[in-house]
């Protein structure tokens, strides 16, 4: 099998070729990168490089840029983990949640899971009474939930967000 193939992406169609892996790891490793500088660096023409990340783009490899912002630095510095717990699992509150939830302000993700808790959520909040009256606000109150369990968060390491090797 070659490499190549080995690299198919469900949903994503053909694989990728050894040019969409450089320029996904250029773009990921800085989104920021002018077009003229991603084409020098992976070696191709400018009108190439466009042409591949757009394509890239279409196929839904890339999903969007993004500015990763510091969130001590805007004041929201105490981070947390909810796990949360359903009442029922019926599907109009499942479908209740899902909507509301993710677009509360202090939501950074919310990953909806299996095992012992439906819902993992990461938020950031300016303090620990902040986080203490989100928690009572938007979830010990919702008939929906049936039990949470915060944990704060120390630190956020980032791990790898390209293609795997």
């Amino acid at each position: 099998m070659s490499s190549s193939a080995k690299n198919v992406r469900p949903g994503a169609g053909e694989p990728l070729d050894a040019i969409d892996e450089r320029l996904l790891a250029a773009l990921v490793a800085d989104a920021r990168i002018s077009n003229k500088q991603l084409a020098e660096l992976v070696g191709i023409a400018p009108s190439t490089a466009l042409m591949r990340t757009r394509a890239l783009s279409e196929r839904g490899i890339i999903e969007g840029f993004e500015a990763n912002l510091s969130l001590s630095a805007i004041g929201r510095s105490v981070q947390a983990l909810i796990a949360v717990r359903l009442r029922a699992h019926d599907r109009e509150q499942i479908d209740r949640f899902t909507a509301r939830v993710p677009k509360l302000p202090a939501v950074l993700s919310t990953f909806h899971t299996s095992g012992s808790v439906d819902y993992l959520l990461h938020i950031a909040v300016a303090t620990t009474e902040d986080l203490r009256d989100w928690v009572l606000d938007n979830l010990a109150t919702d008939p929906v939930v049936g039990h949470t369990e915060t944990t704060l968060v120390f630190d956020h390491i980032q791990g790898n967000h390209g293609p795997l090797p």
